[in-house]
């Protein structure tokens, strides 16, 4: 069997950097993500930022394949800042000439100034949160901007230097109909993304939208009409934008050729990643753990680890399941006998007969797969294999 903290030694690693400020908080949201920051504020956890990233370099000597400065709005941050967190970056690590280099943006909160200087620090890819084409829409999430500022986002990126332009989309929101998320996904394709990312939107507890309710908000009260209207525009959005001639690489992520993800596929293939930052996340040498979101500690320069486990067999082979059909490619049967010393379908074959003669899942060439029709249904599948 392979030894995994051997295999992640050799790795190159991913980096995140949580930024947890915006300018207001979605009411969809829970993330880690504290509104309208004082500049005194943003101004100290950049400090503490660059003195955690250069701590934390001391300690790694692997190459950094990927670096994600994620948030919250990152491009809130003043073009001074950004320079000096992606030095800080550049200084500690050894970020690999070939790294994607990706700074999340709010389309109200991208300025040419900003960009300039994240490009000049390395950044080569803009995950923009646009969610709709539709101002009504975008005003029922919520969000602060318009489609237009979508659009001079993505021009002012690409005039600054960054070709790698991601769009994030919400499905089943308020006030969406199937010509609606049409008129979403061909004003998005007319920008030309290299990468689409459609999620389909989650009621998550303790925020504004659960208070409201899903009645107020026009959304089906039954789980099982909303399961149903999810379904629907998840699949037209998959068979229009695979038509367009993108990817459907991960259950929710769409991609040119060449323009996956690499800092998601960290998490999808479980491949080491270190996380800084309030609510971020690491997985090194075997262990997972967490930073607490006390924003408050962390500015004082306190470490404070929560959910910190080293995963027994039995659980690293459910999260390499869990992990591996959210792809495309799924589960290789000859790495996952290398890994656990387990033939898959030995162990799992009975259940997954099931799905395949169902449509859910196919197998070949030496891999387990899901079907697009069961990745509509893969919480449920997951429940069984796991």
């Amino acid at each position: 069997m392979q030894d995994r903290q051997t295999e992640q030694e050799v790795s190159p690693i991913g980096l995140y950097l949580h930024i947890p400020f915006c300018r207001s908080k979605c009411p969809y949201c829970d993330f880690c993500s504290f509104p309208r920051p004082d500049a005194g504020t943003v101004d100290a956890y950049v400090d503490e930022m660059i003195r955690r990233v250069r701590a934390a370099g001391q300690g790694i000597t692997l190459p950094v394949d990927t670096v994600y400065i994620g948030g919250g709005t990152p491009t809130l941050l003043t073009p001074r800042q950004a320079e000096r967190l992606t030095e800080a970056v550049h200084a500690a690590f050894r970020v690999l000439p070939d790294a994607e280099f990706t700074v999340e943006g709010n389309p109200a909160a991208v300025t040419a100034e900003g960009l300039a200087a994240w490009r000049a620090g390395g950044v080569n890819r803009l995950s923009l949160g646009a969610q709709s084409a539709h101002d009504a829409e975008l005003k029922a999430l919520g969000r602060l901007h318009t489609w237009q500022d979508v659009r001079d986002a993505v021009t002012a990126a690409r005039s600054a230097g960054i070709d790698n332009i991601n769009l994030d989309f919400m499905l089943a929101i308020p006030n969406q109909t199937p010509e609606s998320l049409r008129g979403t996904l061909e004003a998005a394709l007319s920008l030309e993304p290299d990468h689409l990312s459609a999620y389909c939107l989650i009621i998550e507890e303790g925020t504004p939208f659960a208070r409201r309710g899903r009645k107020a908000l026009g959304l089906p009260e039954d789980d099982e009409a909303a399961d149903e209207l999810a379904a629907g525009l998840y699949e037209q959005a998959s068979a229009l934008l695979v038509s367009a001639g993108y990817e459907h690489y991960e259950i929710s992520n769409y991609a040119r050729p060449g323009r996956r993800s690499r800092h998601n596929l960290h998490t999808w293939q479980d491949r080491p990643y270190l996380g800084l930052g309030p609510g971020a996340y690491s997985f090194l040498n075997g262990v997972r753990w967490g930073q607490s979101r006390d924003l408050a500690a962390f500015l004082r320069g306190e470490d404070i680890t929560v959910d910190r486990y080293a995963p027994d067999e039995a659980e690293r082979m459910g999260e390499y399941i869990m992990l591996g059909l959210r792809l495309r490619e799924g589960i290789s049967e000859s790495d996952f006998r290398d890994r656990f010393g387990v033939d898959f379908m030995a162990a799992h074959g009975q259940v997954c007969s099931s799905f395949i003669d169902h449509g859910l899942m196919v197998r070949e060439s030496g891999s387990v797969r899901l079907t697009e029709k069961g990745w509509l249904v893969s919480n449920g599948i997951l429940a069984d294999l796991i």
